[in-house]
């Protein structure tokens, strides 16, 4: 009676010790919401940069198959942001023509029609230059003749180009081809009336991407949660342990007792 008095209580602190190991792992597992309302292409891009710097992410799609979001695990949120704060990721969100002139349901004037035709070329012309490679953010700022001003035929079209770019990258190979972008697509523009501001943006990924991952037992563990990994696995083992020890006693505890009682003579 007394061995099952102590294995009782110490089989019932063995489960729950096991409980809370379970859910201190869990608890690094749970993921967190990083971004939401994204078009498809940039979830691509934000989970293909966060997979290059070791960081493991999920697109899902949003229940009106509209948009898409972004998950990450939770001890991993940190170093996401910092990884695509760096890159400039996600891209701002081109603005809609309709949220510069709302349709009011009359004839377009010929001011809102030039207006509407300087911002779409604009819009255009920007997509198309960040998808350059090194490019981080663009804008493009378009100036044409005033069809309706007397001095229409004195006025010469330009434009002038903000480049944010990755320092990583030589800027200056593309400032020619960026500037002849802009000139082909505005008709009258001389390329030489291009004005491309070309401004660096320092992208350090090593404190944040470049850190080591390591396999134990065949499970990617990360560093900065190796220490935990060794305590979880630890309390696991000393579980085990416990366990096995416990039942070993308690199995040869019953074989002795039992042994004792075959060896009882009858009526004693």
């Amino acid at each position: 009676m007394s061995v099952l008095t102590t294995w009782v209580p110490l089989a019932r602190a063995g489960k729950w010790l096991v409980w809370i190991v379970l859910a201190m792992g869990l608890s690094g597992c749970s993921k967190e919401l990083l971004f939401h309302d994204l078009t498809e292409r940039d979830a691509n891009e934000i989970v293909g940069v966060l997979f290059g710097s070791s960081i493991e992410s999920e697109k899902v799609v949003d229940p009106k198959g509209k948009s898409f979001s972004v998950r990450v695990l939770r001890s991993d949120l940190p170093r996401a942001v910092a990884v695509l704060r760096a890159l400039g990721l996600p891209r701002s969100p081109r603005t809609n023509l309709n949220e510069v002139f709302p349709s009011s349901g009359f004839a377009p004037t010929p001011f809102e029609e030039r207006v509407r035709y300087l911002f779409g070329l604009a819009q255009e012309i920007e997509r198309t230059i960040s998808m350059m490679t090194g490019v981080l953010e663009t804008r493009v700022h378009v100036v044409t003749a005033d069809g309706t001003s007397k001095l229409a035929s004195l006025q010469e079209a330009k434009a002038s180009v903000y480049v944010s770019y990755d320092d990583r990258y030589d800027i200056d190979a593309l400032v020619p081809s960026i500037r002849q972008l802009v000139s082909d697509s505005i008709g009258g523009l001389d390329p030489i009336r291009v004005e491309v501001l070309a401004i660096p943006t320092r992208v350090d990924l090593k404190s944040v991407s470049e850190l080591p991952i390591k396999r134990v037992l065949g499970v990617r563990i990360h560093r900065d949660d190796m220490a935990l990994f060794l305590v979880e696995v630890s309390v696991l083992l000393g579980l085990l342990c416990m366990s096995m020890g416990l039942h070993f006693n308690f199995f040869r505890r019953q074989r002795a007792h039992h042994k004792a009682r075959r060896g009882k003579p009858d009526g004693s």
